[in-house]
């Protein structure tokens, strides 16, 4: 076998992995190996059982070294564990890297999992073109539909990709057996031209799908709703907020999505239960889930594409919320939520509502423990065995994109408009309105902490630091980073280039970690 890079090939290779289909919810299906055929893609059940398994594949790799919650929140200073001495982290502050970290960091520096799904998306946008429209009962809409969900899920691979590492290596073909050994070397793409290449296959995709706001079973798929979510971060993330604003507008004026009362407050974390969330991405426990194993011994009897799983959502657990099994909490620092939700007062609804103070026993520290993942319990209520968290990710929602719309607005000169936005999850939480100075640093940088204060735990704030410190250097001012490794994009993770295209000389490190390695 050729030793050129074994990783390109195996993840850009059409021989791809797909989700088998499950009884009774078919999003937590798990894989069966199949080979690149075109015997495969005979039929609308074939196409269906791939694009399922995309969804599946986001949730493995989203899940992988608990990375959605490490990126978007752990580094973001909010939260400390005992596993970094509770101490909040940049991210290489509790590491040497290189000499020590890619192991022990994992899949934090190895972005190979996202590579799978996009040979899966690219799979589909080349295969359902050319099967027959008699394979679809002739209706062109669901052909269409199909090719959007691949189109949406590659943007949004790419996104993720683009907010951890910077930019990525932008492949858009597949690959067959003829090709092992002769893939060439690929070199890295600016993040500019990938993000607006996403932006063009996202408008495609707006065309070929629908709005699915009021309907809480149609949250677990990419729809018009999440669509436009997704562009509208983007164009945040470059800037473009004149773009940001009207895409925002989209999902605001026509997506059919409505806040959650106060009252049900947590019935956006639960699965499928509120009107409030644009997409979800599935993780609730399916007893027909041929992945999730029934032994009577241990806890965690399940693999990395079972649905519903004890040590995701667990790392913010302890104590009763998840019987003791927690071996490192993670804590929010008690100074870091008081200047979010002014903890004196207590007059912030989420902070009764989404947080639980803990006093400090066993060697842990008093803080604050994040609620919104508390649906605990065991497949084996009995034997205490199979334990699992019943919760969802509100992957995009509207009360994120009406606090994205006030940035966008804050930073294009409508200060009112930005103030409307803001409000209304303000007004909601119980804080009033808002009142204070009205110019472009200023809204934004309280949007900002507004941001914090409701998606706190829900993967956006570190990503919300990184694409606002032009305006309010929050990478500075709260994590300390200095002004050069700002300049120097430090914040992106640096590559494992030990697993990552090791004979491919293409492949560069990231500046910062390239410099200070």
């Amino acid at each position: 076998m050729k030793n050129y890079s074994s990783y390109l090939y195996l993840l850009l290779l059409s021989g791809i992995v797909l989700g088998g289909v499950s009884c009774k919810k078919d999003l937590n299906a798990g894989p069966i190996n199949a080979t690149y055929s075109s015997e495969f893609w005979t039929s609308q059940s074939s196409v269906e059982q791939a694009a399922l398994s995309m969804y599946g594949q986001f949730r493995a790799c989203i899940r992988s070294s608990n990375c959605f919650f490490t990126n978007g929140d752990y580094v973001s200073g909010t939260f400390a564990s005992t596993a970094w001495n509770y101490t909040p982290f940049t991210i290489d502050q509790q590491f040497d890297f290189p000499t020590a970290t890619a192991d022990y960091l994992g899949d934090l520096t190895n972005w190979s999992r996202y590579y799978s799904l996009v040979a899966q998306c690219n799979l589909i946008l080349e295969q359902v073109p050319k099967m027959p429209l008699s394979d679809f009962n002739n209706d062109t809409s669901i052909v269409n539909g199909y090719i959007g969900e691949a189109l949406f899920m590659r943007a949004l691979t790419y996104f993720f990709i683009t907010r951890c590492w910077g930019d990525p290596v932008y492949i858009t073909k597949t690959y067959d057996n003829v090709d092992y050994g002769n893939i060439p070397p690929v070199a890295r793409t600016p993040e500019a031209a990938v993000l607006d290449s996403c932006i063009r296959d996202l408008q495609v995709a707006a065309g070929y799908l629908s709005f699915k706001g009021g309907d809480v079973s149609q949250v677990l798929r990419a729809n018009k709703g999440s669509v436009y979510a997704l562009m509208a971060h983007i164009y945040a993330w470059q800037h473009d907020y004149k773009d940001a604003h009207l895409a925002c507008a989209q999902v605001i004026n026509n997506g059919g999505y409505t806040l959650e009362p106060a009252t049900t407050y947590t019935n956006i974390w639960k699965g499928q239960s509120s009107l409030e969330n644009i997409m979800e991405i599935a993780m609730q426990f399916n007893s027909n889930d041929p992945n999730f194993l029934t032994s009577a011994d241990g806890y965690n009897d399940y693999n990395s594409w079972t649905e519903a799983q004890f040590d995701f959502f667990s790392v913010f657990l302890k104590d009763s919320l998840d019987n003791g099994l927690t071996v490192n909490a993670w804590v929010a620092d008690s100074a870091a939520l008081d200047i979010l939700y002014n903890t004196a007062n207590v007059t912030d609804m989420r902070l009764n509502t989404i947080l639980k103070l803990v006093n400090a026993s066993n060697g842990d520290p008093g803080g604050y423990l994040l609620t919104k993942y508390t649906n605990f319990t065991y497949q084996n209520p009995s034997a205490q065995s199979n334990a699992y968290i019943n919760n969802n990710i509100a992957l995009f929602r509207l009360a994120d994109i009406y606090l994205l719309d006030a940035e966008a607005l804050a930073q294009t000169g409508n200060f009112a408009g930005a103030v409307t936005d803001m409000n209304y999850t303000r007004e909601r939480a119980g804080i009033g309105d808002y009142s204070g100075p009205m110019d472009a640093t200023d809204l934004t940088y309280q949007v900002f902490l507004e941001r914090s204060r409701e998606l706190i735990g829900e993967g956006q704030t570190f990503f919300d630091m990184i694409r606002t410190q032009p305006y309010i250097f929050q990478l500075t001012q709260t994590l300390n980073y200095p002004p050069a490794r700002v300049a120097q994009k430090g914040y992106y993770w640096p590559l494992d280039l030990g697993t990552l295209f090791s004979q491919d000389a293409l492949l560069t490190q990231n500046p910062y970690w390239s410099a200070n390695s």
